[in-house]
């Protein structure tokens, strides 16, 4: 189960400027898209690092992010280093075929009845429907020695994702090591995220009533990339699903959970939907369009982006950058709605969104103006 959108090296015979097919199951019937406004997606994105990472939170809530991490790091040590990554992520696909579990506590009460077998199974999703790891990983959860070891020297020897391999490798070789510890930081996370979770639940809805002409006029395609803020589907053969759930943790980011028939992208809340605060506060879609601009790297990007569609690695290559760098910068430009992400046949390029540069001035003149 992918936490997050990854980029992938592209194949030697990749287009370099693909074409965008449309967005359908890959059986010719399009896939269903559904708003989910449960704040179960909040409370494991709200333990994320990502979580206040950003100034799209204001600053109270960014305090109280800090805060309560520092406490948690305070309880459980170095252990927190798992969660904080993909695992507390990865986690929330448990909720989505479970429509019963709507708040954090029905959430921590799911973890702790649930079977260890069935959360293993979701946190290795990702590689059990990779055709080529699969056998492995069923082999280790049976308890192959062979394949264990396989899977803990892949583990460690992976570059990106550090953390959240080194959780994979101890999961196959120990369980318990990360089993037990998970349960016990869900329940102590909730102790933190209870006392927010009305308002949250207020602002996520919202988000949705705000959206209702989008999802009453708008093909299932367009509704995806208006919502996430830039991210195009491609065409993904037995996905019936997609589920949009809005996020205020996840702000400004979106995060991708998906499983072998659904696709769920947690997508940040728009500024509108925020609770009114400061009057004289500029919108932070303003900012953040005028911070992805005042970087020579980000704008090098977008110059890349002007001549072609490009992959991840691609950029990287072109700017003598390390893919985790332009990874960060893209980020910021995706955040900014200046750049579209494309996913297509289990690639991920990236392109320029033209229209929105002339909304870095209008929405300026707009706020200092109007």
């Amino acid at each position: 189960m992918a936490a997050r959108i990854a980029s992938r090296t592209p194949a030697p015979d990749a287009p370099a400027s693909p074409r965008v097919r449309d967005f359908s199951s890959g059986r010719g019937a399009p896939a269903r898209v559904d708003f989910d406004t449960r704040t179960v997606y909040d409370f494991a994105f709200s333990l994320s690092d990502e979580a206040g990472s950003t100034e799209d939170l204001p600053a109270g809530d960014r305090r109280w992010v800090e805060t309560a991490h520092a406490q948690m790091r305070t309880m459980f040590g170095e252990s927190l280093d798992l969660y904080g990554g993909e695992l507390c992520i990865v986690l929330a696909g448990l909720a989505v075929d479970r429509p019963d579990v709507r708040t954090a506590s029905q959430f921590v009460d799911l973890v702790s009845d649930l079977d260890d077998r069935t959360i293993m199974r979701t946190l290795l999703a990702e590689d059990l429907r990779d055709p080529d790891k699969a056998p492995v990983i069923e082999r280790a959860l049976v308890g192959d020695e062979t394949a264990i070891a396989q899977v803990t020297r892949e583990c460690d020897e992976m570059e990106e994702g550090k953390r959240y391999a080194r959780m994979k490798g101890l999961l196959v070789r120990r369980p318990e090591t990360v089993l037990g510890p998970t349960r016990g930081v869900l329940a102590a996370w909730l102790d933190h995220f209870a006392p927010l979770e009305d308002r949250v639940r207020a602002m996520i809805e919202r988000d949705v009533e705000l959206r209702e002409e989008d999802r009453r006029t708008l093909p299932s395609a367009e509704l995806i990339e208006r919502t996430t803020g830039g991210i195009r589907p491609g065409s993904e053969p037995g996905v019936r699903r997609v589920i949009l759930a809005p996020s205020y943790f996840a702000r400004p980011y979106n995060f991708l959970l998906a499983a072998d028939d659904w696709k769920l992208y947690g997508y940040p809340i728009a500024d509108a939907a925020l609770d009114a605060s400061d009057p004289l506060a500029p919108p932070q879609a303003v900012i953040r369009i005028h911070r992805a601009l005042g970087d020579e790297t980000r704008l090098r990007i977008l110059r890349l982006l002007r001549d072609r569609d490009l992959y991840l690695t691609e950029i990287a290559q072109l700017l003598e950058l390390s893919k985790p760098t332009i990874k960060h910068h893209l980020a910021l430009l995706r955040g900014a709605g200046l750049v579209t992400v494309t996913e297509e046949a289990g690639l991920t390029y990236y392109s320029l969104r033209r229209d929105r540069l002339d909304d870095a001035s209008t929405g300026l003149k707009r706020f200092l103006l109007d």
